[in-house]
């Protein structure tokens, strides 16, 4: 008999992001800070046990070729880490935008390794196990694999350590008229003759500024993407509509996305009619809200 089960995929924002030199091996060190929004896919599977495995994956194909997402590698890699022999078909609800430096891909990646974590429980691999699987499949896998809402992120990815952060309203910002390659906004940074590598904040200053007003995280908090991003005029008009209302902004991620956040939901839903006053159909916009805990959801 087949079972079904699904969870929600959420985006993240990047509150702060640091990017340091490749390493030989051509990943960077990032210094990050993720935050979990209530923007969210739906990962839904259907399994049923079998003499031999197999994963199809639905709701993809507009973005990728078949088999070529982060769904299939996170399932084929969990099969061959001792997974349970069983067919698995999996259906991604889509919902975050793609290339949007908001984690979608790697979102769905760790949620349906959670619920292949679940599916067996004589089969069910070791936390380190996933963690591994989840660094393979991605560097932002291991933190969407993680419970935290909030988390420091260092090293390619691996080190994640939880931070606190209320529910604050978020306004997100899509351009409909491009997107980013994270592959190319990494090449962009890195051709860049002068920049500042690195600026590395020390860690329990940075847990306090957390705490401190969204008003002032921008006198601390930066995205070096945004340096070599391109699209000036759009970014600048976007930089210049928010940074007149109290709360924090800038890019997510390697972008495309912007974000404005801030703890009055009135500020967000000021800056969003702005946006769309001024951008009208070059940009789609999501009001959401981060989350108080993995498990809690917000519409």
């Amino acid at each position: 008999m087949d079972t079904v089960r699904s969870h929600p995929a959420y985006a993240k924002i990047n509150l702060h992001l640091a990017v340091g030199l490749p390493y030989p091996d051509g990943y960077h060190p990032i210094q990050s800070i993720f935050a979990l929004v209530s923007l969210h896919d739906l990962i839904e599977v259907q399994w049923k046990k079998s003499s031999k495995f197999s994963v199809h994956v639905e709701g993809l194909d507009v973005y990728c070729k078949d088999g070529n997402d982060t769904l299939t590698q996170a399932a084929r890699l969990w099969h061959a880490a001792g997974g349970a022999m069983v067919e698995l078909d999996v259906r991604c609800h889509k919902h975050i935008p793609v290339k949007a430096g908001l984690g979608g891909g790697s979102s769905d990646a760790a949620t349906l390794l959670t619920i292949l974590g679940e599916i067996d429980e004589k089969q069910t691999l070791d936390d380190d196990v996933l963690f591994s699987i989840a660094q393979e499949v991605g560097s932002d896998v291991p933190f969407f694999l993680s419970s935290h809402h909030c988390a420091l992120v260092t090293g390619k990815g691996e080190n994640v350590i939880p931070l606190d952060l209320p529910k604050l309203s978020v306004l997100l910002v899509m351009p409909t008229c491009f997107n980013v390659s994270t592959a190319f906004a990494y090449r962009a940074l890195d051709d860049m003759i002068e920049r500042d590598v690195m600026r590395m904040l020390d860690e329990q200053e940075l847990s306090w500024k957390l705490k401190r007003p969204t008003s002032e995280w921008k006198r601390w908090f930066f995205n070096d993407f945004q340096a070599c991003v391109g699209h000036n005029s759009y970014y600048e008009t976007l930089y210049r509509l928010s940074s007149v209302h109290s709360g924090h902004s800038g890019l997510t991620g390697s972008g495309a996305c912007w974000f404005f956040i801030s703890e009055d939901q009135a500020e967000v839903f000021a800056v969003e009619r702005k946006v769309k006053a001024q951008l009208q159909d070059q940009v789609r916009c999501w009001t959401a809200s981060t989350l108080a805990s993995r498990n809690e959801f917000y519409v």
